[in-house]
């Protein structure tokens, strides 16, 4: 580049500064969020997969019929390793009881996970705190970390957990373990407890097999579930054909990754997703300002190839003016987007409840945010950067500024002001708007995309608080009761309706089932935690009302007292056989015993993998009479002291009548627990929602701020004819006004779509259902006023410019 071309560069740099800042900050913006999700997304898989494989994960866990004394499972688990493709074997139990806390019965539940003593923890392992060591002392329980606060005890507290038999067990806590293999505590709303099979001072059976099956080459765990449900199977044959044991389930989950992991995926893939979005708006509001710039300065264009400047040596100058700015924004970008992703990286795992190692991302994010910086802004400015290096003296010479040719919306306009009592600026103001249709439509469509992605991100956290809304007004009940066993339906619900403050009760039986597998054992996707993954059979009485028919998508729904026949979720059918429809016929393990169904009909469900059938069918599948195993309790007050109250109340009358008592809590536990699942969702909402907005805003600014630049000689002419200063103002904002006017309504379509289409895909991906179809009205307004408000500001500015600007200024402006 000459000397004189880089003082031109410099000067032009100095004199459209204002215009360069704004070109600066809306790629900054965008670069910083897809920069910060980018790196995030870099780092989650190295931290979940590294935390999560810490712990060496069983491949399937095999759950027996009856618990084995620890010295059986030692021989059993022995001789289980020297099988083919087993690397490694053990043997454990759980369970889940209620918990007391200084003589005070907490609505939280305590999971227990029982090893043996000597259990050598080569797989299914967990890492103790300092406070305490593996195994515990007779007497003694480890907590997971995060249970603490939910169960509101530290460590050297004593708690009374209710074992499987319903007997208390008084236990010290004694330390904390970090589990990185099950999800927060707080976000299922349950507490995590460990023992060795020796800390309760009574015998306990394990009942659990847990295996890592080997993969290619023999030596790491496989990958493949499909391989590893063929080789679980074959283990469990091989338990019942030669050990002598009952096979009660086998529990396959997605080989090696945790239960939240793709909710993750998802949700940084969404964000990142918005990003780029918001990166590609930016460089086209870029593109179109330097457009503006370069349009503006055909005159100089012509003089300097009148005085001898080539094509090469103009574009090199307007492609180094871009380079500029890409650079600045990239620099400026950088380190709030490392910020940005460490700290959203350390919530995200947080919410996972991983404990990172680290949370810098690897070298290539960094590389793809410079390359997206410094390459984006040049290649989109790259077709009117080489067509405004092209232009001949000629036709510089006959530029004038403005439309080639009159437009049928001025036409129209034109007719308008012929007609009397219309504000004639006004009417300025909205021909000049659109005076430039490719200018205009390209405007319009920047204001119209930020729009849509705004209204339609706060229309889906409306879809899914209606999700929440509708969870609840299902919940019309206001105590659960769980029990650690079958029961009586009769006895046991004529035992809580003589409980003070009781109105009604409803019982069912909810227990987990299997669909048969390979050589008919029953395979689940259920995770360790015992709840991600499980399949729930749900025996309805013919008199319950809490449980309305949903939504139909095949078939019907089940008759009253009819038999024979089940109702499946969506979700199940989606984790089990997809192909399975309504007519089918189907088996189910119910309690260890292989039943035959017919699929009576699929139903739409939120979450959650459900079958139903009545309670009469499950009675005469199974041969066992009608029990329930859960009590729905509804009270004479709906606050929630007196549900507590009445909880205490009906788990002591329900102990009482020879029952025991799983936990008896109000429902509010059921509600954080929806809720702390739709959070990572909603984040995913606001998080596209927010930068896009923000974006919208500063695009409006930059494309008013150009808009009037390029007018600076109408502006003189205006002032030269007599024009006050004040009606100068008045146009330039009325037509800022009409501008973000035109982007909410050509908004509106795509808004509409957009929603449809997100709802769809993130509620198939979240819960395999669509998300209830909702338009955010107050979304809708307050893109309205951000729009115009921030067309006032944009304009403001030179709105005051261009009213001071005199004739000599005007005539002087190139």
């Amino acid at each position: 580049m000459s000397g004189l071309l880089r003082v031109k560069l410099l000067r032009d740099l100095r004199a459209s500064w204002s215009r360069f800042v704004l070109m600066v900050v809306a790629i900054a913006v965008s670069l910083t969020v897809f920069g910060g999700m980018l790196s995030a997304w870099a780092a989650i898989g190295r931290e979940t997969s590294g935390a999560y494989m810490s712990t060496e994960p069983a491949s399937a866990t095999i759950v027996l019929d009856q618990g084995i004394t620890p010295e059986r499972m030692r021989t059993v688990t022995a001789a289980a390793r020297t099988r083919p493709g087993v690397l490694e074997a053990t043997g454990r139990t759980q369970f889940e009881g209620a918990v007391e806390v200084g003589g005070k019965a907490l609505d939280i539940p305590l999971q227990v996970f029982v090893a043996a003593a000597d259990d050598p923890m080569r797989m299914v392992r967990f890492d103790v705190g300092q406070e305490g060591s593996w195994p515990p002392s007779p007497g003694e329980i480890l907590l997971g970390g995060d249970s603490l606060a939910l169960l509101g005890v530290v460590a050297g507290d004593s708690v009374t957990v209710r074992g499987p038999d319903g007997r208390p067990l008084p236990l010290r806590v004694a330390g904390t373990v970090y589990d990185p293999s099950l999800a927060p505590s707080p976000q299922e709303q349950r507490g995590r407890g460990y023992l060795s099979a020796t800390s309760v001072g009574q015998p306990v059976l394990l009942d659990q097999v847990k295996l890592q099956i080997a993969g290619p080459g023999g030596r790491e765990p496989s990958r493949d579930r499909d391989a590893v449900v063929a080789a679980a199977t074959g283990i469990g044959d091989w338990l019942r054909r030669e050990q002598g044991l009952t096979v009660a389930e086998i529990q396959v989950p997605e080989p090696y990754a945790h239960p939240h992991q793709w909710q993750s995926d998802v949700l940084l893939l969404s964000l990142m997703a918005g990003g780029a979005a918001a990166l590609l708006l930016s460089t086209i509001l870029v593109a179109n300002m330097l457009n503006t710039l370069f349009t503006q300065q055909i005159p100089q264009i012509g003089i300097m190839k009148a005085i001898g400047a080539r094509s090469g040596a103009i574009g090199r100058l307007y492609l180094v003016m871009t380079l500029l700015v890409a650079a600045v924004a990239t620099l400026i970008a950088l380190a709030p987007a490392v910020v940005i992703g460490r700290g959203f990286l350390g919530t995200l795992l947080a919410m996972l409840g991983i404990q990172p190692a680290g949370l810098a991302a690897p070298w290539w994010a960094y590389a793809v945010i410079l390359a997206a910086g410094l390459g984006l802004p040049p290649l989109m400015a790259l077709p009117p950067l080489v067509r405004a290096s092209r232009t001949t003296v000629r036709v510089a010479i006959d530029h004038r500024g403005t439309g080639s040719g009159a437009s049928s919306t001025g036409g129209i306009l034109a007719r308008l002001s012929r007609m009397p009592r219309l504000d004639r600026g006004l009417l300025m103001a909205l021909r000049n708007t659109v005076r430039r249709p490719a200018r205009f439509w390209l405007s319009v469509g920047l204001l119209a995309t930020a729009g849509a992605v705004f209204v339609s991100g706060m229309s889906l956290e409306a879809g899914a608080d209606a999700i929440s809304q509708e969870q609840a007004a299902r919940r019309t009940w206001d105590v659960d009761v769980r029990l650690s066993g079958p029961a009586t339906a009769g006895t046991v619900i004529d035992a809580v309706r003589r409980v003070p403050g009781v109105t009604r009760v409803e019982g069912l039986d909810a227990e987990p089932v299997g669909l048969a597998g390979p050589l008919g054992f029953p395979v689940t996707r259920t995770y360790p935690d015992q709840g991600h993954g499980r399949i729930t059979l749900t025996a309805l009485a013919r008199d319950a009302t809490t449980y309305p028919s949903p939504t139909i998508l095949e078939g019907r729904w089940l008759y009253p007292g009819e038999t024979g026949a089940v109702v499946i979720s969506q979700t199940t059918r989606k984790n089990t056989v997809p192909s399975l429809a309504a007519g089918d016929n189907v088996r189910l393990f119910v309690g260890g015993r292989s039943t035959s169904w017919r699929v009576a009909g699929v139903v739409e469900e939120r979450g959650g993998t459900s079958v139903y059938v009545t309670a009469e069918g499950l009675a005469a599948a199974t041969g066992r009479p009608q029990e329930v195993n859960q009590l729905q309790v509804f009270t004479s007050g709906h606050d929630e002291a007196t549900r507590d109250a009445v909880a205490a109340a009906v788990g002591r009358a329900v102990t009482a009548a020879g029952f025991t008592v799983k936990s008896a809590a109000s429902i509010s536990r059921g509600q954080a627990v929806d809720a702390g699942h739709m959070g990572p969702l909603l984040l995913v909402l606001l998080g596209i929602a927010v930068p896009l907005g923000v974006l919208g805003v500063i695009g409006l600014a930059s494309t008013m701020g150009a808009n009037v630049l390029d007018r600076t000689r109408e502006f003189g002419i205006m002032h030269a004819i007599g024009a006050r200063p004040r009606a100068v103002r008045r146009v330039v904002v009325a037509e800022g006004v009409f501008l973000a006017l035109a982007g909410c309504v050509a908004a509106i379509v795509p808004a509409l779509v957009l929603t449809w289409l997100m709802g769809a895909g993130l509620g198939n991906l979240f819960m395999s259902a669509p998300l209830p179809y909702r338009i955010s009205a107050p979304a809708a307004g307050i893109w309205l006023l951000l729009a115009v408000l921030g067309a006032v500001l944009a304009t403001e500015a030179a709105a005051t410019r261009a009213s001071r600007i005199t004739v000599r200024e005007a005539l002087a402006y190139l």
